[in-house]
């Protein structure tokens, strides 16, 4: 075997064994930007705020539509979590909050948030014009979802341990907490 072919069959067992964990940093990023934006419009659906941009029938189609894309990403993350080498999960582990060996907690409440994440969305698809008093009260699960991502995502990764990003995020998480109040304090003004 010449050195080119030794040369390539490492940088290809590289990109094999490390594939899978970009994917799961990605999926979750791609998840996190998705629930940011979920929680953003949907305020910005109750005050009244997105229909500056989008006429209303378009937003609550987007805001839907990114609500399925957060399932697909969450899914995408979890997947790739099970074949990943570098971190060992298995099926329970993901699925059962507070069982992982690796960071134990935050993974829990990952796992938490994709339970609450799953209400929210599969109520709206199925429930929101059948059943929209329960699922109005559902809705609300999405804020505890987005406190569990928060934490999660600032405290089980390498990616927001430290530096930019970690400001990034916590900035991010100030920006959607002022979203929540503005939304507090309209919620009297609106209609029922």
């Amino acid at each position: 075997m010449s050195s080119t072919d030794s040369l390539f069959t490492i940088a290809l067992t590289r990109i094999v064994y490390t594939c899978p964990w970009y994917i799961v940093r990605g999926a979750g990023f791609v998840a996190v930007f998705l629930i940011i934006l979920l929680m953003l419009s949907g305020i910005g659906l109750v005050t009244g705020h997105t229909f500056r941009w989008f006429e209303p029938t378009k937003a609550w189609a987007i805001h839907r539509a990114m609500g399925i894309a957060l399932c697909v990403s969450m899914a995408v993350h979890i997947l790739f979590l099970l074949i990943d080498h570098s971190l060992s999960f298995n099926f329970a582990q993901l699925f059962i909050p507070f069982i992982s060996s690796y960071q134990t907690l935050w993974v829990g409440l990952g796992v938490l948030a994709m339970y609450c994440v799953v209400i929210v969305v599969a109520s709206s698809l199925g429930w929101i014009d059948s059943k929209r008093g329960l699922w109005k009260k559902l809705h609300f699960v999405s804020y505890a979802s987005m406190l569990l991502v928060f934490f999660h995502a600032l405290n089980s990764g390498s990616d927001l341990k430290y530096g930019a990003f970690r400001s990034l995020w916590i900035l991010l998480g100030g920006i959607l907490l002022l979203a929540v109040v503005v939304r507090v304090f309209r919620s009297g003004t609106l209609k029922k």
